[in-house]
């Protein structure tokens, strides 16, 4: 009988990112789904994936207890509700790796940002991959063990985007073919701590002064109110491939750290506003690569927007990266989970 992973899916890039693992197994493993109802993750998990999933456990917003509880509810929800696994995959994931650690499982995990209290799951996890820019002692010191850390080179966008293909019908979408992606930070997540504002309504209203149109993506449903009275403005009712929406725009100004890679490694202008204390260490090297800009202040990325163009998207990089990863993974699943 095959031996069973479970997948569980947090946050909306996890869906893009995984889907390359989900689709190298799927042959030699059975498979359940997980998800948990945040922004955009189940609907986009429906159109790229389309399994059958439990929705477990919603985002806590900006409370730091709530969190934590939180984190505890869901495990116990997984747990109760899960049938058998063997393996458990996932993006960062304290819950999962909880429950995995409860059922005695083996617990693999991806990750890239070393500013998270990243220690709350990695007593939990087996094997750990992250990318080779990410110092090694940073890693360990967040608890990860030496001989369970995997690091590859490139970024983890890479890994989807090496089967990126456009879809030649995205513009027909919108109502204009000419424009740039603005999606806004993630005020309430971990890393971001003190009364830190979003500058998106300053960063719209100089956009629309400059009859720039903007496909605005809103990360939470109170985001909308930041389009309220501008022009030029186009907000999807449906969740969107974030990957098209990078790949046809002039230029993408975002708070989420995932998209401007996204759009780095696509050869578009990308201009980051992340609102975290400190940048992660991949954006640092894409920033210091030429790759991306960032900057919190709306008209110093307006200025440099206007100043920037596309570079060729080398997907060809993308491709290697992603080999190197699916073959570490490969490794770890026949050597040490395949008995």
């Amino acid at each position: 009988m095959n031996k069973t992973i479970w997948w569980d899916l947090t946050n909306v890039p996890h869906v893009n990112f995984l889907l390359p693992f989900i689709q190298q197994f799927s042959e030699r493993f059975n498979y359940q789904f997980s998800i948990r109802d945040f922004a955009e993750t189940r609907s986009l998990f429906e159109q790229r994936i389309g399994e059958d999933y439990l929705l477990v456990g919603k985002h806590k917003g900006e409370n730091k207890v709530k969190k934590v509880i939180g984190v505890f509810e869901r495990a116990v929800g997984l747990n109760r509700k899960l049938s058998q696994f063997d393996i458990k995959i996932s993006v960062g994931g304290d819950a999962s790796g909880m429950v995995a650690k409860w059922r005695n499982k083996k617990s693999i995990t991806f990750d890239d940002n070393e500013k998270a209290p990243n220690w709350r799951y990695s007593r939990f996890t087996d094997f750990a991959f992250w990318p080779r820019a990410i110092s090694t002692k940073v890693i360990l010191r967040q608890g990860f063990k030496t001989n369970k850390l995997y690091q590859y080179n490139g970024f983890k966008e890479d890994i989807y985007l090496a089967d990126y293909t456009p879809d030649e019908t995205f513009l027909s979408s919108l109502p204009f073919n000419d424009y740039v992606v603005v999606r806004p930070e993630n005020i309430q997540a971990n890393y971001v701590t003190g009364n830190n504002l979003s500058i998106v309504p300053k960063l719209l209203e100089q956009l629309d002064n400059k009859g720039v149109n903007v496909l605005f993506l809103p990360r939470y449903e109170q985001d909308k109110i930041y389009a309220k009275g501008k022009r030029n403005i186009f907000i999807p009712d449906v969740a969107i491939n974030g990957m098209d929406a990078c790949y046809y725009s002039n230029a993408v100004l975002t708070g989420a750290g995932t998209m401007a890679r996204e759009a780095a490694c696509l050869g578009v202008p990308a201009f980051s506003f992340y609102a975290g204390k400190e940048l992660l260490t991949v954006d640092k090297k894409m920033i210091n690569d030429g790759w991306m800009f960032f900057s919190r202040d709306p008209s110093v990325l307006i200025e440099q927007f206007l100043k920037s163009s596309k570079r060729e998207p080398d997907l060809a990089r993308c491709m290697l990266v992603q080999q190197e990863v699916k073959s570490k993974l490969e490794e770890v699943v026949s050597k040490f989970i395949v008995k």
